[in-house]
């Protein structure tokens, strides 16, 4: 019976050790950012492509960030839907129109927004800088 009890416990702890404490869900939940406090309109100031310092400011562009973490992103006459997170001053959106999501990421510090649609290292990737209206 000791033999029984002693191997029930060691199991048990080993399960604990391996699931952990808390869920991975309940830890997210608990560290979820308020995304109303960057939810609104950003226009943007200019886009370049990252290999170029020509800055392009005659193309209009906007962003509309809503505060359930969805969004319009608004450039070339087109409208597109979007998804986006923050995490401390990091910024993640995934725009979807046909095929595959685009990936931005980049940086948003009080009331200015700086993302890269793919690799910032890679010349051929556009930088769009904005400011919340």
């Amino acid at each position: 019976m000791k033999k029984s009890l002693k191997l029930f416990l060691a199991i048990f702890i080993v399960m604990i050790a391996l699931t952990g404490c808390g869920s991975k869900k309940e830890e997210k939940e608990n560290n979820k950012v308020d995304l109303s406090a960057y939810a609104g309109t950003y226009v943007g100031e200019y886009t370049k492509l990252v290999g170029s310092d020509l800055k392009e400011t005659d193309k209009e562009f906007s962003l509309v960030l809503n505060a359930d973490g969805t969004g319009q992103h608004n450039r070339n006459d087109y409208s597109f839907n979007v998804t986006w997170s923050v995490d401390g001053d990091k910024f993640e959106m995934k725009e979807t129109f046909v095929g595959d999501p685009i990936i931005y990421t980049g940086t948003i510090k009080d009331g200015k927004l700086d993302i890269f649609n793919g690799d910032k290292e890679d010349i051929w990737t556009y930088e769009y800088v904005y400011h919340k209206k």
